[in-house]
């Protein structure tokens, strides 16, 4: 704990024990010197009191996690110790933690040489990326004459990630590049992933025989013909792009364009990542944010991070986002455009993007 402030919370006992003093001096009087001693000697013990409690107290702060989802419970567990013998009659702690709906102010007190404990809860509201703590603490003696600031000196990040939804199938990522993926959904039309064999019914194409599979199992003693079964085309990358700019997103809290353009992005990338495809993303929140396609848990995570601490605030439009991402962006990819804007602007940026071989969905 780190003393703050140390203060005499009013003059007026001191300003009267110097004018019974001077009472004194011109007009003695044992009434008069009894009270100005008497006066005195509860500064003296005041003070003396408010320094032990100074140094004697001691405070610690825990919880479990260091980041929840928006709708899950924060707790926190907090231990007063009292090293001194003298015990803190009023005791205030005031916290400075910013997330919103948590409260951890209490006023308590404590005894002599003991601890005290108590638990906190808090509702996750809101996304973003908050700090919990400093703490600082109030005491003093029990005339209340000096009061004393303590600062326990704890703060640390909390992430409250954004929601996921169970969201229908929206878009379809495409692509052009062989080997990214495959989405074992059986085509009647001829492509380049060969899947498995089946055996030959009426109307199959004789261009779909497999000679090879045939005639292995004709020799032994298999005379039925069989016919190649294909895959669908392995699609590419994905990248969202987020549109945050301030003059285009409207309304307010959980209600607003804002948090449903993050909440969008949050549930498609992790059904896009279940998918086992290469999921990244871009925006622009006072600086350039791109996230390069990757695959995994990981990069949920980390997606999630990013949009957690994103806010209509910049000053970028969705076509110059566009136009900054652009050379990123690899042919045969699939972009997915997030966005509020009736600006016209941005549709002709997305024919840029098409003529260079990228898929383009808008929602």
């Amino acid at each position: 704990m780190v003393i703050l402030d140390q203060r005499l919370r009013t003059w007026l006992p001191l300003a009267l024990t110097v004018i019974l003093l001077l009472l004194h001096i011109f007009s003695p009087s044992r009434a008069t010197f009894f009270i100005m001693v008497t006066l005195l000697c509860v500064h003296l013990v005041s003070y003396y009191w408010a320094r032990e409690l100074a140094k004697g107290l001691h405070m610690q702060r825990m919880h479990r996690y260091g980041w929840a989802q928006v709708g899950d419970v924060i707790e926190e567990r907090f231990v007063l110790h009292n090293d001194s013998w003298l015990p803190a009659i009023w005791l205030t702690v005031y916290d400075k933690s910013n997330l919103p709906g948590y409260h951890v102010s209490r006023a308590t007190g404590i005894g002599g040489h003991s601890s005290i404990r108590w638990s906190t809860e808090g509702f996750c509201e809101r996304r973003g990326i908050y700090t919990l703590g400093p703490t600082e603490l109030y005491t003093g003696d029990p005339f209340g004459l000096f009061e004393i600031v303590l600062k326990h000196d704890y703060h640390e990040t909390f992430v409250v990630y954004p929601p996921i939804a169970a969201l229908p199938r929206i878009i379809e990522p495409r692509g052009l590049e062989r080997g990214d993926a495959r989405t074992h959904i059986r085509t009647l039309d001829l492509t380049t992933n060969f899947a498995s064999v089946r055996q030959y019914v009426p109307g199959d194409a004789l261009n779909r025989i497999a000679w090879r599979t045939t005639a292995r199992r004709s020799t032994s003693g298999n005379e039925n013909i069989f016919v190649k079964e294909f895959d669908l085309e392995p699609s590419g990358d994905i990248w969202f792009f987020i549109d945050m700019d301030r003059d285009a997103h409207f309304g307010q809290d959980a209600d607003s364009s804002e948090e449903l353009a993050v909440v969008l992005a949050a549930s498609l990338a992790n059904q896009m990542l279940r998918d086992n495809h290469a999921v990244g993303l871009a925006s622009y929140d006072g600086e350039s944010l791109i996230l390069p396609p990757r695959k995994g848990h990981d990069q949920l995570w980390e997606i999630l991070r990013i949009l957690a601490g994103i806010h209509a605030s910049s000053p970028v439009s969705l076509s110059k986002l566009i136009e900054l991402s652009e050379p990123v962006i690899n042919r045969g990819v699939t972009v997915t455009l997030l966005t509020p804007s009736f600006n016209p602007d941005w549709v002709g940026k997305v024919g840029s993007l098409l003529r260079r071989g990228t898929f383009v969905t808008a929602i």
